[in-house]
């Protein structure tokens, strides 16, 4: 009996959901994040949770196109669900046509295999207040063993230059839940 509940707990996922994507607070610069010069890091502007800093994404494109910012891939176990959480908001006078955040899996090549939830609005209705998102994500994806953030800033397709957001306390936990359909 004893053999048995050893493994068991030895075969037990971790007790405690762990931060999976470094420098999601953006306290002191925005690396490792990828962004092709569409981001910088604001020292004195943060969402209350950490304070500091933030990442900000902008572009004056005005093609209806949108920006982003990528965190590293990081290891993910299929059948798990995760958390994904982030502060965000725009400035008064800015214009973004909106904003959202997505994860991005990718097979154990660093292959692309989808973008899920890639259906994720902000509420764009205060402008220049930090707001809060989150929601829970079944890695759904078949062969998916790594993923990454997306975050994203919406541009107009004409009419102004300024679509900026900003984004702070960007969270991807795995939860300790591990999803199974008992066939």
């Amino acid at each position: 009996m004893k053999n048995i509940i050893i493994m068991l707990v030895l075969l037990a996922p971790p007790l405690s959901a762990q931060e999976l994507i470094s420098n999601g607070t953006f306290n002191s610069n925005i690396n490792p994040w990828e962004h092709f010069n569409r981001a910088t890091w604001i020292a004195n502007d943060g969402a209350a949770a950490s304070g500091n800093g933030s990442i900000e994404i902008k572009d004056n494109l005005n093609n209806g196109s949108s920006v982003y910012a990528d965190s590293e891939l990081v290891p993910v176990v299929e059948g798990y669900r995760y958390i994904l959480a982030s502060s965000y908001k725009y400035q008064n006078g800015s214009m973004p046509n909106g904003m959202s955040m997505a994860i991005e899996w990718y097979d154990s090549q660093g292959n692309f295999v989808g973008e899920y939830p890639w259906d994720v609005s902000f509420d764009m209705s205060q402008p220049g207040q930090w707001l809060d998102f989150d929601t829970s994500v079944d890695n759904i994806i078949e062969d998916a063993t790594q993923a990454r953030v997306r975050l994203w800033v919406h541009q107009h397709s004409s009419g102004t230059d300024f679509n900026t957001g900003r984004f702070d306390d960007v969270i991807l936990f795995q939860d300790t839940v591990f999803i199974s359909d008992f066939d």
